[in-house]
């Protein structure tokens, strides 16, 4: 996938991807924003949990036309 925008933490996504193991059941992204690691995390893992304390990001989220079946 490749980033639609560029800002601090897209630059370490790589480094976070890389960072998953093999197999990996679960994952967490904390602060998902508007779920593009969330997103990402979805082909590393069989199942991601995206959560943030912004109502509006979680929308954004949610909305999102791409949103994998492994991701709530």
């Amino acid at each position: 996938m490749s980033d639609p925008y560029w800002n601090h933490n897209v630059q370490h996504h790589p480094e976070v991807l890389d960072a998953v193991p093999d197999g990996c059941g679960k994952a967490l992204d904390a602060g998902c924003g508007d779920g593009l690691l969330t997103r990402k995390l979805a082909a590393r893992a069989a199942s991601v949990t995206g959560v943030d304390r912004s109502p509006e990001m979680i929308k954004l989220a949610r909305e999102h036309a791409r949103v994998p079946g492994n991701v709530r």
